[in-house]
């Protein structure tokens, strides 16, 4: 009954409706023709902020057509929402959200398939307040590393958050996020709810990415001339039970975060960012005022309350909008470091940094429709992990950037084209991946203390039980509606982490996943396969 209650109430607390609304649905797929028509006509939006704020982007044209003659059946089946209700005053949509589909996996146990039932809520209030809700129900066998990482984590990266178990070899959960928001002019926009954020332009954020669950969050952003600030503070949660104070209670932190965008010209952006978790282990301590502060750097309130207090992070970003909707980007992350010790060149554990450079292009090569993104991330080890683990930079059993946590290089090449409502979707990941051994804290997973580490010098990335990561995919797709997002799908996936030495207890889990899939789907958030 409570949880029935609950996405009631996220029903009719919470945004977004074509052509009016505050934030568009954070989806990559869904959102490409957009973005194309976006870095050429609007450069000066930040773009490294998402979701969008839709407002100064509303007059670009929808990706495909929507016809609004024929028959009630055949328009709501191809061409439009379920409801959908659109005044000067107000505005309503109402869309059902699902998930039919089925998969083999070679060498799987029994057929992979996932039954998504669930509604998505869409309105405004004259023109300042906006709305959302979105609640999902699921049942789903994924594949084994998948299915590894809920019986080890208690999640599923981006999808859930605590599972069950649902008959042989399944997973039972949930998902909810809501949103309200209100813009009183054009300079502020208060936004409440349980949802995502994600700050950065790449595949991958070493920020602030969106593979966790979703979580409680209240952000400001504040709009001046080239300058835009976002205040993000959020409530998150450790699933472990060892942090537990009372059985069945999972232990609560805290995150506020700072993030600096700054238009030096139309073509060039420059960000700043800085965050800090903070938490109390006996889960008695309330929340302590100097970390609400809108303006503060983090690491002076640290020394004034106590290095303790929290596990602070910086960071920068830096995007360059080349002509024809080319555009180069980067991210550097700063956990910790000593100036001596990266001079002394020594490996030192304390030198806890990542960085990542990229660029994508959109209409490339002269074809429209056309996108294309090469990636290269790499993050050093322990980064993001604290001396308490409940401090770390993590929710809910995901670390809150990068989902391989640390102690990694990444490479990947993304190539996806839509003509119409038809589109191909090709991605290629390679990793070097250092994995801890059992009993052995090599940097890798952000949920283990940095107190415990094996070694105080001579760290480098790939450390530990290190080893080659291959993902691929390859997927084809129809847009059956593109008012709620609705598609059917096929394609191939295919996973192999081998290690130097077989058995660790880490999240990225070893072997080989070869995966073919079916299915319709209502296209809304980001979804993570390639862990």
């Amino acid at each position: 009954m409570r949880k029935i209650w609950g996405s009631l109430l996220l029903m009719f607390l919470t945004l977004s409706l074509n052509g009016q609304h505050i934030y568009r649905v954070n989806n990559t797929l869904s959102n490409l023709a957009q973005d194309a028509v976006l870095y050429l006509e609007h450069p000066k939006l930040h773009s490294s902020i998402r979701p969008f704020n839709s407002r100064p982007i509303d007059t670009l044209s929808k990706p495909v057509s929507i016809k609004t003659d024929g028959g009630w059946w055949n328009r709501k089946l191809w061409h439009e929402s379920l409801v959908k209700i659109e005044t000067e005053d107000y505005a309503f949509q109402l869309d059902p959200v699902v998930n039919f589909q089925l998969g083999l996996e070679q060498g799987g146990d029994g057929y992979l398939f996932i039954n998504t039932r669930g509604y998505r809520l869409d309105a405004r209030i004259g023109k300042k307040l906006s709305f959302r809700s979105v609640f999902m129900e699921n049942q789903a066998r994924f594949g084994n590393y998948l299915m590894n990482y809920g019986r080890l984590r208690r999640v599923i990266p981006g999808q859930s958050s605590l599972v069950r178990s649902f008959g042989d070899a399944a997973y039972d959960f949930t998902y909810f996020s809501g949103e309200v928001s209100y813009s009183p002019n054009e300079f502020f926009v208060f936004t409440a709810g349980q949802g995502r954020n994600f700050f950065g332009e790449g595949h991958r954020s070493l920020l602030l990415a969106d593979a966790t669950f979703s979580y409680p969050f209240f952000r400001v952003e504040t709009n001046i001339w080239r300058f835009k600030y976002v205040n993000l503070w959020a409530q998150l949660r450790d699933q472990r039970r060892s942090a537990q104070v009372v059985s069945g209670l999972l232990a609560k932190k805290y995150m506020s975060s700072h993030y600096l965008s700054i238009n030096l010209t139309d073509s060039w952006n420059f960000a700043v960012f800085e965050s800090i978790i903070f938490g109390d282990t006996s889960q008695q301590v309330g929340l302590d005022v100097s970390f609400l502060n809108p303006v503060v750097f983090y690491r002076p309130v640290e020394f004034a309350v106590g290095s303790s207090a929290g596990n602070a992070l910086l960071g920068a970003a830096s995007t360059y909008k080349l002509t024809k909707a080319r555009v180069l980007y980067g991210q550097f992350i700063l956990d910790e470091f000593r100036l001596s010790a990266i001079l002394a060149n020594e490996g030192d554990w304390t030198n806890k940094f990542g960085w990542q450079i990229g660029f994508k292009q959109y209409d490339s090569w002269g074809i429209k429709g056309l996108f294309q993104r090469l990636e290269y991330n790499a993050v050093r080890p322990y980064t993001y992990s604290h001396r308490v683990v409940l401090t770390n930079y993590a929710h809910y059993g995901s670390p809150l950037a990068h989902p391989w946590g640390s102690n990694f290089h990444e490479l990947i090449l993304q190539t996806i084209y839509q003509q119409d409502r038809w589109e191909i979707d090709f991605q290629f990941t390679y990793g070097l991946v250092g994995n801890d051994f059992p009993n052995e804290n090599w940097g890798s997973d952000v949920y283990q203390s940095y107190e415990t580490r094996s070694q105080d010098l001579n760290n480098n990335i790939g450390q530990g039980n290190n080893g080659n990561y291959f993902y691929t995919h390859l997927r084809g797709g129809y847009l059956v509606n593109p008012s709620s997002g609705l598609k059917l799908e096929l394609g191939i996936r295919f996973r192999e982490y081998l290690t130097e030495q077989a058995g660790s207890d880490s999240p990225m889990f070893e072997g080989s996943s070869r995966m073919l899939f079916f299915g319709l789907r209502t296209e809304l958030f980001n979804q993570y396969f390639d862990l």
